[in-house]
């Protein structure tokens, strides 16, 4: 047997000048592939552990277009997961999730089981140990909308000597959505609070509605605009002995009830600059059978008459004869 060409073959100079010869196709790939595949051995090397995950989010997912959860529910849920130990170790609640399915399930009382497989993981090599709760009950309603009216909600009071006399709300309504029980309860829906504080003159803003409950939804999707009119304090005034005039009064024609007590309301500097001789009674009327009877209307100043609100008139109705 010829060693010695045995020998020259197998030299390790004429080896390593061979390698250096072979073509190694896509580099990049190949060492991709060894590197993962170091990382795996890594981590397969390591001691396993368990970890329990507090607070971890659960989703609700396959509910019918026309069916609503009613009530609170649970929003998280807590998981004792098995894996590599520095890996689970530096998990956090929000890298994982899991989904209730509600596919299928009719309105009423229902329990949804959760299990492993409903949990969404960020390695394949954790396993999950444990749900709690293992299972979740909830109330599962039809779906409804209804148009509810907007009532506005203040907060402080007007400078000193104001006060809000008229608040208008555009729109007067708005539209909301959510499990039927709950939307039963709304008749009306309060706006954000808006501050009265210091104000003297009229002013707007916008503002948004609040719901009373988190599984309600405003439909309506524009703000509501409040004009609020604010404006000197205001009080009552009684004027007794107001002249009745008898506009049409025929020939012979005399009032029964010649003066009339007018109780007013408005503006505090504007009752008090009243005067007696600004203000009158006025009727139009005709006799039958010599009699008759007519509701008096009462003549204000022009500058106070857009300011001033009658409340009252005694008597309210003027007799005459003939």
């Amino acid at each position: 047997m010829n060693f010695s060409g045995v020998h020259r073959m197998l030299s390790p100079v004429r080896l390593w000048r061979r390698l250096r010869h072979l073509q190694i196709e896509n580099k990049g790939l190949k060492l991709l592939a060894l590197s993962l595949a170091i990382l795996l051995f890594v981590v397969s090397r390591q001691p396993t552990s368990d970890v329990k995950l507090f607070n971890v989010p659960l989703e609700y997912r396959g509910l019918n277009a026309s069916t609503e959860i009613s009530g609170d529910v649970e929003q998280t849920v807590s998981l004792r997961v098995r894996g590599p130990r520095d890996l689970v170790r530096s998990l956090t609640p929000s890298q994982l999730s899991v989904v209730a399915d509600l596919t299928s399930k009719e309105p009423g009382e229902r329990v949804v089981q959760l299990h492993a497989s409903d949990v969404s993981l960020p390695d394949n090599s954790i396993r999950v140990m444990q749900i709690e709760p293992a299972s979740i009950r909830l109330m599962l309603e039809p779906k409804v909308r209804k148009r509810v009216a907007v009532e506005p909600q203040f907060m402080g009071q007007p400078a000193e000597g104001f006060e809000v006399y008229r608040v208008s709300a555009d729109p007067l309504s708005v539209e909301i959505e959510g499990p039927q029980s709950q939307l039963n309860k709304i008749e009306h829906l309060l706006t954000e609070s808006v501050t009265l504080s210091g104000r003297s003159k009229d002013f707007q803003t916008s503002v948004d509605v609040e719901t009373p409950h988190r599984s309600l939804r405003v439909l309506t999707t524009s703000p509501v605009r409040l004009s609020i009119q604010v404006g000197e304090n205001r009080g009552f005034r009684r004027l007794a002995g107001v002249p009745v005039h008898w506009l049409n009064q025929p020939s012979g024609g005399r009032l029964l009830t010649s003066t009339v007590e007018v109780e007013l309301f408005g503006p505090n500097s504007i009752l008090n600059a009243l005067q007696m001789k600004d203000v009158r009674a006025e009727v139009t009327g005709e006799l039958s059978d010599g009699v008759g009877s007519a509701q008096p209307k009462v003549i204000l100043p022009a500058s106070a008459d857009k300011l001033l609100e009658i409340r009252k008139i005694i008597p309210n109705e003027v007799k005459f004869k003939k």
